[in-house]
């Protein structure tokens, strides 16, 4: 009887040891990097950051190989602008959209300016505006310099996605069914977790791997258009990439349950963010080819070399949006 007993405690212990493991490493890999008394780095930075460099290293090649950046030194320019203006967009856009918690009093204002969030679509708005901006000011074509970066930024959403699915943000609403294919989380520093503690061990829909494939579709189309394709307008790609992204983005968004839910009119504010997305691609696209300007045939000798010579910038550029998308204070969740 006492062996049975020790057995069963044995067990016990040993089912209390896996979760603590879990709840210390994270529900699907490292959740913290690195932590002090004052700065905490997850593991979200640093796959922000990997994605960044494998996004802008697409990019970079394609303005090599259709030489579209007028010279190297504005090239570096406008990536050192991206790392640090689409990151600052990204956060002003959720803080807009969190006002009320500083206005109801839930949070102080230094409580509600230092909270570490991120929104993509601020980002994208922010990306947006700052390439337009290059293209004006440098006299670079701006339907050119946007499907260079349709080329990229899916593989940088990808990779954003799986930090997203490490870090319990962005997740999805609890399964319904035993049948449907879910996720959990038990490490209390998760961002699902600290918002919604009673999600702990449930099942949710994970939509964050949804979001993950998605772009890997949307990349893998892009890129076969990209080469095959040596007779389309200026802009297509760009439009074919507003187009995806927003039908993926808002057919995911129905089954999505990260704070903060904004509705406006039935759907969420990302819905609509996505539905003009679609509708802007639509019209885009069917401009393009009412006018078309054909892009002409790659260089991919010039490609690479464009991508080699701007490596420098753009590891660095990758760097500092890791750390800022990777950075917190002495605990997770605030600077």
């Amino acid at each position: 009887m006492n062996e049975h007993v020790e057995s069963i405690n044995a067990i016990n212990e040993n089912s209390r040891s896996k979760v603590k493991t879990i709840r210390e490493k994270g529900d699907y890999g490292p959740l913290i990097l690195y932590q002090n008394q004052s700065i905490t780095f997850v593991s979200f930075g640093l796959l922000v950051g990997l994605g960044a460099l494998m996004g802008l290293m697409n990019t970079w090649y394609y303005l090599g190989a259709y030489q579209i950046v007028p010279s190297a030194s504005q090239a570096y320019q406008l990536a050192l602008t991206l790392a640090l203006g689409a990151p600052l967009s990204a956060y002003i856009v959720t803080r807009l959209l969190d006002v009320k918690t500083w206005l109801s009093g839930e949070k102080t204002f230094i409580e509600f300016v230092r909270t570490v969030s991120f929104g993509l679509w601020g980002g994208l708005v922010g990306g947006l505006l700052i390439l337009t901006i290059f293209a004006f000011t440098t006299q670079t074509p701006l339907w050119a310099l946007l499907d260079a970066f349709a080329l990229g930024v899916p593989l940088a959403q990808m990779m954003g996605r799986f930090g997203c699915l490490n870090y319990g943000c962005c997740h999805g609403r609890e399964c319904s069914s035993d049948s449907q294919f879910g996720v959990r989380y038990h490490n209390s520093q998760t961002k699902v977790l600290r918002f919604a503690p009673e999600l702990k061990g449930k099942r949710l829909h994970p939509t964050q791997i949804y979001s993950v494939l998605a772009n890997l579709i949307i990349y893998g189309v892009i890129l076969t258009l990209a080469i095959t394709w040596e007779t389309r307008p200026i802009g297509v790609l760009a439009a074919i990439y507003m187009t995806l992204y927003g039908l993926k983005r808002f057919s995911v968004e129905f089954l999505r349950d990260e704070f903060p839910r904004v509705y406006f009119v039935g759907l969420t504010v990302w819905q609509w963010f996505s539905l003009s997305f679609v509708l802007q691609g639509i019209v885009i696209g069917y401009i393009m080819f009412s006018n078309p300007t054909q892009v002409g045939v790659a260089n991919s000798v010039m490609g690479l070399q464009g991508m080699q010579s701007a490596l420098g910038a753009l590891i660095i550029t990758s760097t500092i949006m890791g750390l800022v998308y990777g950075t917190h204070g002495r605990k997770i969740g605030s600077w």
